[in-house]
């Protein structure tokens, strides 16, 4: 399956677009890392991408800050980021969509969800940032990519993958990055800083009580190994929402997209496919 990739002009800033397959629109929103937005060309899509793209059009725009997408001057809170979101969708003329959210994409995702479910057919929310509380804490992000003395990306990569040594953690993370894979990574730090260094970091304190907004039938994917995101999370998400599952993945961390790429995919589709009732 191939993704091309274009340029969208939004309000005078460019959106940079990748989009492939066939079938109902699919609207992904990306991770913090280790993304289809913050790796290098050369490294290619993920297979999970690939494999949503058999039943659907996936429409990946790269958040503001990201890859080329322009607007990082504007970005203050995450608000932007739903504002952004619904202009990609009105310059692609979608009315609906599904939705699907990873990481930083799946806080984004959630906080649209509150405001404009009419414009959501469901909603998949996979290891999503957005909600911290005393029992189920956001892991510190910012600590793990702060370079240290002894170099290298190694604290960052123990975060999001099951071992950091593997050579896929060690291909999407290297310690010594080509400065094309270097400028993409260090974005991605920028616009997570942007609206998440300040206290409450990378959460919304009141995003849980508004959950009950999200009239959207919801898919939780929680990987049992992550870090940044304990399982404890998708729970509270599940327990604020109308209607919500969980799934877990097992022998996974974080970016459970990318190490378990095929199964996370299956139990996307599935869900997406399903009819109510």
């Amino acid at each position: 399956m191939t993704f091309h990739s274009e340029t969208l002009t939004i309000r005078n800033q460019k959106v940079h677009l990748l989009q492939g397959g066939a079938g109902p629109p699919l609207l992904y929103l990306h991770g913090l890392v280790a993304d289809i937005h913050s790796l290098s060309a050369d490294s290619g899509l993920t297979a999970f991408h690939e494999a949503l793209a058999q039943s659907f059009t996936v429409y990946a725009p790269a958040l503001p800050g990201y890859a080329e997408t322009e607007g990082y001057d504007e970005l203050e809170t995450i608000e932007d980021m739903v504002f952004f979101c619904l202009d990609v969708l009105d310059a692609l003329t979608i009315d609906t969509v599904h939705l699907v959210g990873i990481s930083l994409g799946g806080w984004v995702a959630t906080e649209l969800a509150t405001r404009h479910a009419r414009r959501l057919q469901k909603l998949a929310l996979i290891n999503p940032l957005g909600i911290s509380t005393p029992e189920a804490r956001i892991g510190n992000f910012f600590y793990s990519v702060t370079p240290k003395a002894e170099g290298g990306n190694h604290e960052v990569r123990e975060l999001i993958f099951s071992d950091q040594h593997s050579e896929l953690a060690l291909g999407a993370i290297p310690d010594n990055m080509s400065p094309e894979s270097q400028l993409l990574f260090y974005k991605a730090q920028m616009v997570s800083a942007r609206i998440g260094w300040t206290p409450p970091s990378l959460y919304n304190p009141r995003l849980k009580d508004r959950l009950f907004r999200v009239t959207t039938p919801t898919l939780l994917v929680s990987a049992t190994g992550d870090r940044l995101v304990p399982t404890a999370i998708a729970e509270v998400y599940q327990a604020g929402l109308p209607e919500a599952e969980v799934i877990r993945v097992a022998d996974a961390a974080h970016a459970v997209w990318l190490e378990r790429p095929q199964h996370t995919a299956e139990i996307v589709t599935r869900f997406l496919q399903h009819s109510a009732g």
